[in-house]
């Protein structure tokens, strides 16, 4: 930035060291016109030197905005953060409080639990070997009515025996006569004692058949009632596994208390720094502030700066002393005249509507990085500026580009140079395809928007990617049909 200044303080010195007896010399109207073109050339030197400032002024007051506007996000985000750290303190701090709830809570229910469990554990081992110890019993008892059986069995096979003996005995008696009636009648008794044993027997056999069964119902349920039991204490024994667990629960929370109270220490420490760094963030942010107004206000003052020296130029261009850039305004005026009538022609053959060449409805081209677009009068000038534009790029080896635009900094059609078709690379598109392009610039618009014979301006042109070339622009309105319709615009580049 201090570069381009000293050119300009180098101007002026070599201006102020013209003597008085030079001085007088142009104080006749051919030496008056030397002057005034030469303080013409000096101010179009200082008009490039201070666009260049100015885009440079620009570019840091555009980047100081945003890096403001960025700070101040940071100082946003930064707030929010710090009450998000007194959340999550407040949290935290509930948490530990339901935490030491929970943990008293389940060290209470898990000692009740514990102990209802420990009773029930026992009560179930307990019968368990009850139902063991009955079911034993009954298996005992059985075994022993089975012994029971066999004696009846043994007494009512006697009984048989015994009946058939004294059969045999009355049978003995009889054929003895007198002799064995007192033998008979013991016979008798003892059938008669066969009988009822057999009887007594049969009834002691039922009944141990009916004993016997229900002691075996007796030994199923009891085998049922230790199968059961077993069971249950299988289910205990997993019981207590999962209770087992239900403590690993209760340990695991005890370390979760622990880790929250660990955390709010270093939460409420990070809260009180975030405080700090947001009492500094804060003033910091004053500051970028009114820097980046200070800077904002610089670069207006350079832009009325510019706006002067082309006022200026203008004025020494009107006087009709000729200067290096004479024939190019000429040339430019000439130009625009000359695209005006051929507007004007073109309406009045009908080849286009004058509603389609002022048409502002602006249709993106799909897929074009940078942006382009198209409207109704695109092809149009597409046909006709060519022989208009190209011609021009000949008259002097300073001119860039020549091109029309509209009020709003539309081109639709550029030199051939600058109207490849685009590629993948936007930053090559940006240099190489600036046809169907809208240039709303302070420069453009200004160029687009006079309604003065001539605009000059100086410019820092933006070819993509970061990259500027230093130019002059002029441009000279076109009327059509006493409506304004634009400009045409040349490019000039300044020999460094």
């Amino acid at each position: 930035m201090i570069e381009p200044m000293l050119k300009a303080e180098e101007a002026e010195d070599a201006y102020l060291d013209l003597d008085a007896e030079q001085l007088a010399e142009n104080l006749n109207p051919e030496g008056m016109a030397d002057v005034i073109a030469h303080v013409g050339g000096q101010i179009s030197t200082l008009a490039v030197n201070i666009a260049d400032t100015s885009g440079i002024v620009g570019d840091v007051a555009s980047a100081m905005a945003k890096q403001s506007d960025a700070f101040a996000d940071v100082y946003s985000s930064a707030e929010e953060i710090a009450v998000a750290n007194v959340q999550l303190s407040d949290v935290l701090s509930q948490a530990t409080n339901i935490a030491d709830g929970v943990q008293q809570g389940l060290k209470t229910t898990t000692t009740s639990v514990e102990e209802i469990f420990t009773a029930a554990s026992s009560d179930i081992t307990a019968m368990a070997k009850s139902a063991d110890t009955v079911t034993n019993e009954f298996s005992g008892v059985k075994e022993k009515i089975s012994e029971v059986y066999n004696y009846s069995e043994s007494i009512q096979k006697i009984a048989s025996e015994t009946q058939m003996l004294a059969i045999n005995a009355g049978i003995i008696a009889t054929r003895a006569g007198d002799a064995g009636k007192g033998f008979s009648i013991i016979a008798s008794s003892v059938r008669e004692l066969a009988v009822q044993t057999s009887e007594v027997s049969k009834n002691i056999t039922a009944r141990l058949n009916a004993l016997e069964a229900t002691v075996s119902e007796l030994v199923k349920h009891g085998e049922t009632s230790r199968k059961l039991a077993a069971e249950a204490m299988v289910r205990s024994e997993k019981i207590d596994a999962e209770f087992g667990r239900f403590r690993e629960f209760g340990d695991q929370v005890d370390t979760l208390t622990a880790s929250i109270g660990e955390i709010v220490g270093p939460v409420n420490r990070n809260s009180e720094l975030c405080g700090r760094i947001i009492d500094t963030m804060g003033t910091l942010n004053g500051e970028v502030k009114v820097n980046s107004a200070a800077l904002s206000d610089t670069s207006n003052k350079f832009d009325t700066l510019v706006s002067f020296t082309e006022e200026m130029i203008l004025l020494i261009e009107q006087s009709g002393v000729e200067t290096e850039d004479s024939q190019i305004i000429r040339h430019c005026v000439d130009a625009a005249e000359r695209t005006a009538a051929l507007f004007e022609q073109a309406i009045a053959e009908g080849k286009i509507t004058i509603s389609a060449l002022f048409d502002e409805n602006y249709q993106p081209i799909p897929n074009s990085n940078p942006q382009q677009v198209r409207t109704q009068f695109t092809d149009f000038t597409d046909r006709v500026m060519p022989n208009i534009q190209e011609p021009f790029l000949e008259l002097d080896t300073r001119i860039a580009f020549c091109a029309a635009i509209d009020r709003n900094g539309y081109l639709p059609t550029h030199n051939n140079i600058y109207s490849k078709p685009q590629s993948s690379d936007p930053i090559w598109n940006a240099a190489n395809c600036r046809n169907r392009r809208i240039f709303n610039d302070r420069t453009g618009l200004a160029a687009g928007r006079n309604t003065k014979p001539f605009l000059m301006q100086t410019y820092r042109r933006d070819m993509g990617g970061g990259v500027f070339s230093l130019m002059k622009d002029l441009s000279a309105p076109i009327f059509v049909q006493g409506r304004h319709w634009g400009a045409l615009r040349v490019g000039c580049k300044i020999a460094n």
